[in-house]
């Protein structure tokens, strides 16, 4: 039987290779926000990039053009005694803890801009999230892997969930899987969910509405939510910026 799951989840991760996935040291935020400044909008009978506010753009599948970055991301949080959650470091568990471990599938595109000279970025998009909560019955777990959860399914307990990013149809809406319990077999159909739910993405009936899902683990303007997203890579040239300033 656990080599029927590993099969699965091989199956799962083929579809993804030799793709644009790429780990990396953004947090995804615990609940994702709505997002409503300027995107880089790529414009499908021009194939040029615009800045345009969301506000100007309609929320249809098209829109998907416009985050090209697919994003394979983990992040780890400790849930402390009191329900907060706290960055869990590199992902190894303790004896008798519990974490929040959020495996996010999405697709993006990063917004960067400089504030005192130090570079600051979140990504903005669109995706499908694998949500387990777990409490650890031992030491030592590799937390950032699925399929680690399936080879320690005796050392952990705990619930699994998969939620959608930016994403409704009702084709999306009756793929998603009941929070059920962190068993192999749990683990298994969450991820047969996230394939076939990315397969409906660019549906025509597909509304698309972009997320800020994640931010840069070494910003700290960005963790006290201080965005200033829609002056990004928007620079004036100098000589209208002189002439402004002159008026």
């Amino acid at each position: 039987m656990k080599c029927f799951y590993s099969l699965i989840f091989l199956a799962f991760w083929s579809q993804i290779y030799g793709q644009t996935f790429f780990t990396t040291d953004y947090i995804a935020l615990a609940v994702p926000q709505h997002y409503d400044g300027d995107i880089y909008f790529m414009n499908l009978e021009t194939l040029t990039q615009e800045v345009r506010p969301m506000s100007t753009i309609p929320n249809n599948s098209e829109l998907l053009s416009s985050f090209p970055n697919l994003v394979s991301n983990v992040t780890v949080y400790q849930v402390e005694k009191d329900g907060g959650l706290t960055i869990g470091g590199i992902g190894i568990s303790a004896k008798n803890e519990i974490y929040q471990v959020i495996y996010d599938f999405s697709q993006t595109q990063t917004l960067v801009s400089e504030e005192d000279g130090k570079p600051k970025s979140v990504l903005i998009g669109v995706g499908v999230r694998m949500v387990a909560k777990v409490k650890t019955r031992k030491a030592g777990i590799n937390l950032t892997n699925p399929f680690s959860l399936v080879a320690n399914s005796k050392n952990i307990s705990g619930s699994l969930e998969v939620r959608v990013i930016g994403l409704a149809s009702s084709k999306i809406n009756d793929l998603i899987p009941t929070t059920t319990d962190l068993s192999p077999a749990s683990i298994s159909v969450a991820l047969q969910s996230i394939a076939t739910i990315k397969t409906q993405m660019y549906g025509e009936e597909t509304i698309v509405t972009p997320q800020y899902i994640a931010f840069n683990m070494g910003d700290e303007a960005l963790k006290r939510n201080n965005l200033e997203i829609n002056k990004l890579n928007t620079f004036e040239p100098e000589e209208e910026s002189s002439s402004r300033k002159g008026n």
